[in-house]
C-alpha cells in the first residue's frame, strides 16, 4: 500500500470530498462527515449538510468510526460567530484494530491538509459516543469558562520548633 499520509489529499477519490471541503470553508453546508475507506487507503465524504448544534450527537455512528466537521453558529458575548470543530469518532472497542489504527495515523495528516485549506480549526475532541458532543459541550470546547474561585492548595504550617514535648515512658 502507498500510505494515505504521502498523497492525502490529491488521490483520485478523494475529489467529492476536496469539492465538499470548499463548500464548507465558503459556509454553504455547516457539517461533513469523512469516513476511511480502509481498502482503498483514502478518505470519502460519507454525509454533508446544514444542521444545528443539538443535532450534531445524533450524527455521530456507533458502530464505526468518522472524522466530523463542524462549523458552529453560535452567540457569543453578544456577537455571532462561526467556529470550526474537529471531532473524531470512534466507538471504542467493537471497531477492529486495523481500522482504529488508521484512523488514528491518519489524524494529524488531514488536519494538516484542512489547514494548507485554510480550514481553521478552533477546537478538537475525540469521542466514542454521540452523547459526549452536546450543544453545550461544543460550546465549552471553544469557550472554556474560567473558573474565578479557583481553590488554591493552603500551605499547611510547619511543626513548631518551641514548646515542650511529653515523652511518655511506660515503665
Amino acid at each position: 500500500s502507498s500510505g494515505i499520509n504521502a498523497e492525502w489529499p490529491l488521490r483520485p477519490g478523494t475529489q467529492d470530498l476536496l469539492n465538499n471541503l470548499e463548500k464548507f470553508k465558503k459556509g454553504f453546508v455547516n457539517y461533513l462527515q469523512i469516513k476511511l475507506d480502509t481498502d482503498k487507503e483514502e478518505l470519502k465524504l460519507w454525509d454533508c449538510g446544514n444542521i444545528q448544534g443539538s443535532e450534531l450527537s445524533e450524527k455521530i455512528p456507533q458502530d464505526e468510526p468518522r472524522y466530523h466537521l463542524f462549523n458552529f453558529n453560535h452567540d457569543f458575548e453578544g456577537e455571532k460567530i462561526w467556529k470550526v470543530v474537529f471531532i473524531y469518532s470512534c466507538p471504542g472497542y467493537s471497531v477492529p484494530v486495523k481500522q482504529r489504527m488508521m484512523y488514528s495515523s491518519t489524524k494529524s495528516c488531514f488536519l494538516d491538509s484542512l489547514a494548507k485549506m485554510d480550514i481553521e480549526i478552533a477546537a478538537k475532541r475525540e469521542i466514542s459516543e454521540g452523547e459526549e458532543v452536546k450543544e453545550v459541550d461544543v460550546y465549552e470546547m471553544i469557550h472554556p469558562q474560567k473558573h474565578a474561585s479557583r481553590a488554591h492548595f493552603i500551605k499547611p504550617k510547619a511543626p513548631s520548633k518551641g514548646g515542650r514535648r511529653l515523652i511518655r515512658n511506660n515503665n
